[in-house]
């Protein structure tokens, strides 16, 4: 089954990749065929905290807050969302809730695993790649920590649902730059330590067309080249073509096949939404979606 259509989808990668656009692409595009699609992120300062809103007819948005999670995980545990809040009043319950190692990525995590029921798809737009990792590592530890109740069993559950490649995706988005490329193959290595039998998919960002009419020496080493600077528009097209082709040798060293997605140039508005809507259109015309 394509990663890109399973029910829960996490888009992972190094800060600056363009997760944020890419998953949100893919929500929409999932809408367009007649879903119902989440479109989850996780503590972002500049969208509102913790409130599902609706982007279009189908397509939901939600910023998931650790503190309302861990209440909402409460009150279905206990059964009465009244009770749950005396509950909480606690001083040591809240002592808990904010202090308990990795008990902030679980409910985080918990809240989208749960949510899946209530959506054809559910699009993830994880951290950065270290604390995106510390979030699935720390549902194994309760995992591990407990040995019963609900924490546990949850835990667990949640552990299986991530790992089943029926059910869950894992999409590795990264740029034709040295370092988000290798930082990838490292992303993909620790998600292989947590999900043995759940593989990452690759998704290239970004990548420069290759000019027509121009030499691009795909043989070129940037590292010999006599200066970086281009010397005219015509130029720079051959040098960043060349320079990104050079550095897709990383994965192509490691035989990784990848998706990818044709840069597409900035645009003058102050939202996402019109690069949202052309990462789409190519997810669609690509054949991806």
């Amino acid at each position: 089954m394509d990663v890109l259509k399973r029910n829960l989808l996490f888009v992972s990668g190094k800060g600056g990749v363009g997760k944020t656009v890419v998953s949100q692409a893919i929500a929409l595009r999932l809408n367009q065929t007649g879903k119902r699609v989440l479109w989850a992120t996780f503590e972002d300062p500049l969208l509102p905290s913790h409130e599902l809103s609706e982007i279009r007819r189908g397509l939901f948005h939600i910023n998931c807050e650790a503190s309302p999670a861990f209440e909402e995980y409460a009150a279905l545990k206990i059964g009465m969302a009244g009770l749950a809040k005396i509950f909480l009043k606690n001083k040591v319950m809240r002592y808990l809730a904010k202090a308990a190692p990795g008990i902030h990525e679980l409910v985080l995590l918990g809240k989208v695993w749960f949510e899946r029921n209530n959506y054809d798809h559910v699009v993830v737009d994880m951290p950065s790649t270290g604390y995106g990792l510390a979030m699935f590592q720390s549902t194994q530890n309760f995992s591990q920590l407990f040995q019963g109740g609900p924490i546990h069993r949850d835990a667990e559950a949640m552990l299986a649902t991530f790992g089943d490649p029926k059910a869950t995706g894992q999409l590795i988005v990264s740029l034709p730059e040295e370092m988000p490329l290798r930082e990838s193959i490292e992303l993909n290595q620790y998600l292989c330590g947590l999900f043995p039998h759940n593989p990452a998919d690759y998704l290239l960002n970004r990548l420069f067309p290759k000019p027509v009419g121009l030499p691009v020496k795909v043989d070129s080493n940037p590292d010999q080249w006599t200066t970086p600077l281009a010397k005219d528009a015509a130029d720079y097209v051959v040098k960043r073509a060349t320079l990104e082709r050079f550095n897709l040798r990383i994965w192509e060293q490691e035989k990784i096949r990848y998706r990818e997605l044709g840069y597409e140039p900035p645009v003058q508005d102050s939202s996402i939404a019109p690069m949202v809507e052309k990462i789409a259109r190519q997810l669609e015309v690509r054949g991806y979606l």
